[in-house]
C-alpha cells in the first residue's frame, strides 16, 4: 500500500506524481489536469510520441457498491480485475490520446485491443469505463493528489468545489486545498462524520503531537473573518492562567502542523464528498499523491508520520517523493523506489535492495542518499587531514609545515580546536 520515490532533484519525482495523476484521470479530464504543465513532459531528446502506460486495480470493501461502467456482460468485473489507462501525445501536441479497458492480467477483460501496427499512440477505447467514471463522478473511485503547497486557507475564504473529480488533484500542481473547511461543504451528517474522522486520526492516532481536542463548527453564527478563524481550533496541551487547555485556530500553528492538518483534513473531506455516507478511516480506499510527504516536519515527527498513517488508514494506497531519510524505517525495502540517471540522462527507477528498518542515521544517509560525511567535502578533507598530521609525532618538517598551513585555514573557516598538535620528536 506504500511506494516512496527518492532520488536528487530532476529526477522526475513530481512528474512521475502527476503522470499517475493524469492516467488516473482519463483522456479528457487528463489533458485538463495537466495543461500547464504538459509542455515540459515530451523527451527533448528525441521527438517521439510520449506514451503513459498504468494499471489501476479496485478496493475489495466497496466493489458491491461501485458502479463499472461499460460492463461487457452486463455484471460488474471481480475486484481481481484492473484498469488499463493509455495516454499517448504526439510531439507538438497539447492533448492525450488514448484510452481505458479492464483487463485480467495481461488480457483484455472487454473492449479493443491497441492498435495492431504497434504505435504507441493509443487509439480510444469504446465504450471508455474511465472517461465515463470521470465525467459523471463516480464514487469510490477514488484518486486525490497534493503538492508542497499544503497551508490551510485564511481566515474568510470560501471553501468551494466545482469538479471534484479534479478539484481533489489539483493541490498536485499548486492550487489550494479546502483543509478543515470542508465542515462548510458536507452538510450536517458528513460534517460530524468529518469531524470524528479527523478527532481519530489527530489525536487518537497521535498524528498532531500535543494536540488533545479538535472543535470544528461550519458557518451556522458565524459573521465574521473572526468568528471563521475561531470556528476550527484545535485544543492543545498547553495550560492558560486558570489551568485549562489553549484553544487555538488552525490558521495559527505553525507550518509544520497546518502542513499535516490541511492535506489530511482535504484527503478525509475529498473521501466523504466522494462517497455521500460516513466512512471510518480505517475502510477508506483510493490512491494518495503525497509530493515531499515530509514537508515542514521536524525529524521526530517525520520517524512516527508513515506509522501513524499505515495505522490509521490501511487500506488507502500511498504513493509519495521525499528527501528525507527520517520518514524511511517505517517503509520495508520494496516500498522505496531509488532513482538515478544513466549516461544518457534517462531516469532509472530502482527498487531498494536494503530494509532501512534497523539502519542508523548515517547509515540511511549513506545508503538512500550517498552522503557519507557531515561536513562540507572540503572542509572536512582538511580537518581530517589536520588531525591526522597533529597526532604524528614523527611527522617532517614539510609536513608540520602543511599542518599549520591546515590549521590556518580551519581557524579562518571558523573552526576552533581544544587540543594543541602532538610535538614532533627529535632530530626529524
Amino acid at each position: 500500500m506504500w511506494t516512496v520515490f527518492v532520488g536528487e532533484n530532476r529526477l522526475c519525482k513530481t512528474t512521475l506524481l502527476r503522470t499517475i495523476a493524469a492516467a488516473a484521470s482519463g483522456v479528457d479530464r487528463g489533458t485538463q489536469l495537466v495543461s500547464d504543465v504538459i509542455a515540459s513532459w515530451p523527451d527533448l531528446r528525441t521527438p517521439v510520441p510520449l506514451s503513459i502506460e498504468a494499471k489501476f486495480g479496485f478496493g475489495k470493501i466497496r466493489h458491491k457498491d461501485r458502479h463499472y461502467p461499460g460492463e461487457a456482460s452486463g455484471a460488474p468485473p471481480p475486484p481481481t480485475v484492473l484498469l488499463e489507462s493509455n495516454l499517448g501525445l504526439e510531439p507538438e501536441k497539447r492533448v492525450f490520446s488514448g484510452g481505458s479497458k479492464y483487463v485480467t492480467g495481461a488480457s483484455p477483460y472487454s473492449f479493443r485491443a491497441p492498435p495492431p501496427d504497434g504505435s504507441r499512440i493509443y487509439q480510444p477505447y469504446f465504450p471508455d469505463p474511465l472517461a465515463v467514471a470521470r465525467s459523471t463522478a463516480l464514487p469510490h473511485w477514488f484518486v486525490a493528489g497534493y503538492g508542497p503547497s499544503r497551508l490551510l486557507p485564511g481566515a474568510g475564504k470560501a471553501a468551494r468545489q466545482s469538479e471534484p473529480t479534479l478539484d481533489r488533484l489539483r493541490p498536485l500542481f499548486g492550487e489550494n486545498l479546502i483543509g478543515t473547511g470542508f465542515i462548510e461543504l458536507l452538510g450536517e451528517d458528513l460534517a460530524r462524520a468529518f469531524a470524528k474522522v479527523l478527532q481519530a486520526i489527530f489525536v487518537s492516532g497521535g498524528l498532531l503531537p500535543h494536540v488533545t481536542a479538535l472543535e470544528l463548527r461550519g458557518r451556522g453564527g458565524i459573521r465574521s473573518a473572526k468568528d471563521l478563524a475561531e470556528a476550527q481550533r484545535f485544543e492543545m496541551d498547553v495550560l492558560d492562567a486558570h489551568g485549562k487547555p489553549i484553544r487555538v485556530p488552525a490558521t495559527w500553528l505553525s507550518q509544520g502542523y497546518q502542513a499535516v492538518i490541511a492535506w489530511l483534513a482535504d484527503l478525509v473531506g475529498q473521501i466523504l464528498l466522494e462517497a455521500g455516507e460516513p466512512i471510518e478511516s480505517t475502510d477508506m480506499e483510493g490512491t494518495v499523491l503525497v509530493d515531499e510527504i515530509d514537508l515542514h516536519l521536524h525529524p521526530t515527527w517525520q520517524v512516527r508520520l508513515i506509522p501513524a498513517l499505515k495505522q490509521v488508514f490501511p487500506r488507502l494506497q500511498f504513493i509519495a517523493t521525499t528527501h528525507s531519510p527520517m520518514v524511511l524505517p517505517a517503509l520495508a525495502a520494496e516500498e522505496i523506489i531509488l532513482l538515478s540517471q544513466d549516461a544518457e540522462g534517462s531516469v532509472i527507477a530502482t527498487p531498494s535492495r536494503q530494509s532501512p528498518a534497523l539502519l542508523t542515521g548515517s547509515e540511511l544517509y549513506g545508503t538512500f542518499f550517498e552522503i557519507r560525511k557531515l561536513y562540507p567535502e572540503a572542509l572536512g578533507d582538511k580537518l581530517h587531514k589536520y588531525g591526522y598530521l597533529a597526532s604524528d609525532p614523527t611527522r617532517t618538517a614539510e609536513e608540520d609545515e602543511l599542518m599549520l598551513a591546515l590549521k590556518a585555514e580551519l581557524l579562518a573557516a571558523g573552526l576552533t580546536f581544544d587540543w594543541e598538535p602532538v610535538p614532533r620528536e627529535a632530530g626529524e
